[in-house]
């Protein structure tokens, strides 16, 4: 049996404002670091066998205390990177961007490809890669991945069996935590959905 837990980096001062950032080095704010030690508090009874993060500083920062407290190395891995948008979208609002056709059509289709943003489906495989290599070196066990929003839905939805196009449909807040269980004999279950502390996960899964 393997569990994965799937992380959302803290909050940044671009989250409270609503900025698309791409992967631009934006790091947790105040209430974001603050919240990445209570991540770090609540998987304190979780067996962490292994912890992956994204190389955006905001997730690194919030994968950094999970490392701590669990006497880890913190392995980085670009598959978990944040979506890429381009120069022209990053720093901006939505409703700065709004009379942007590419924006507007991607609003209304989660599918659509354009030259300004990843797809969906490559966000997807990339994603879903880490996490298979992650499972087959841990051998079972628990597996942390520390990413971001779209890219956790994504690979959510590869393992719910969702049709790509539904991903939106999944809420997955900053600093949450989603726990997907494999067993042999049920395949991949849905434990945890965006859950944040207070509390502790051990407890939780117990």
């Amino acid at each position: 049996m393997c569990d994965l837990f799937l992380v959302r980096h803290g909050v940044t001062d671009w989250n409270e404002t609503g900025r698309l950032m791409g992967r631009m080095d934006i790091g947790l704010n105040a209430r974001g670091h603050a919240e990445a030690q209570a991540l770090a508090g609540a998987l304190r009874d979780v067996p962490v066998h292994t912890l992956v993060a994204s190389p955006q500083r905001r997730a690194q920062e919030t994968a950094e205390p999970i490392a701590r407290s669990h006497d880890l190395a913190i392995r980085t891995d670009p598959g978990l990177d944040e979506v890429w948008v381009a120069p022209q979208w990053q720093g901006k609002t939505w409703d700065e961007l709004r009379d942007d056709v590419d924006l507007q059509r991607y609003g209304e289709d989660p599918t659509y490809t354009c030259a300004a943003i990843e797809s969906a489906a490559r966000v997807q495989e990339r994603t879903v890669g880490v996490a298979e290599q992650a499972s087959a070196q841990a051998g079972g066990g628990t597996i942390v991945l520390v990413s971001h929003g779209d890219p956790i839905k994504l690979l959510l939805a590869h393992y719910l069996a969702m049709d790509l196009s539904a991903y939106r449909c999944l809420v997955i807040n900053t600093a949450s935590v989603s726990v997907l269980r494999f067993s042999p004999h049920y395949g991949s279950r849905l434990i945890v959905l965006n859950w944040k502390p207070p509390g502790t996960l051990g407890q939780l899964l117990a």
